[in-house]
């Protein structure tokens, strides 16, 4: 498990999705499944979003495209009424 640490600190995706998320007030937590990290967010009111990004950047867009993509799930989610979603 430490090498899975050390290597998601370091992960594009993680950094920018932790700089949009913490001061938007969204407390996450990371993991693995399988091959992809993912974070769970809690967005309050019960709700939780799983969000998959990938391991390693695939262009210099991957980590600016996960924070639109988590920006998008979010304002869906925060829509819907399923507690459970997942992205």
């Amino acid at each position: 498990m430490g090498n899975f640490n050390r290597a998601l600190r370091r992960n594009e995706s993680l950094i920018k999705l932790s700089a949009y998320l913490t001061p938007h007030g969204y407390s996450f937590e990371p993991s693995m499944a399988g091959k992809h990290p993912y974070v769970v967010v809690q967005l309050g009111e019960g709700k939780t979003v799983k969000f998959f990004f990938p391991s390693s950047a695939g262009d210099c867009r991957s980590a600016d495209n996960c924070v639109s993509q988590i920006k998008r799930v979010i304002r869906q989610r925060l829509a819907s009424n399923d507690n459970n979603a997942r992205a």
